[in-house]
């Protein structure tokens, strides 16, 4: 993935359905999943230099969408926005600078 700023990439298409972005230098791996009722939802994983990256939990419900497509939009949305939040990070050892660490 090629950076085009410092702030975020564009997103990438894996060839297993991952989309990928690297935003404020967190890389977003974003899947999704169908829940019992068969809406779809997004999985976000959060890294910096391969190590786990908490991202802060701002909602206990997640939206529900009806297609795949959809929830992977939806998580790189959400994903670049939670890397912006307060508190990204916290409680990590070894974060990068400047990513929520404080």
């Amino acid at each position: 993935m090629t950076r085009t700023d410092s702030r975020s990439t564009d997103v990438e298409t894996r060839s297993d359905g991952t989309m990928c972005v690297t935003h404020r230098g967190v890389d977003l791996v974003v899947s999704a999943r169908q829940n019992e009722r068969g809406a779809w939802v997004p999985v976000i994983a959060a890294s910096v230099d391969g190590k786990p990256f908490a991202l802060p939990d701002v909602e206990t419900v997640s939206p529900e969408w009806t297609t795949r497509d959809e929830a992977l939009r939806d998580g790189v949305e959400r994903g670049c926005y939670l890397v912006e939040r307060p508190g990204a990070g916290h409680g990590l050892e070894d974060s990068a600078p400047g990513t929520g660490e404080s």
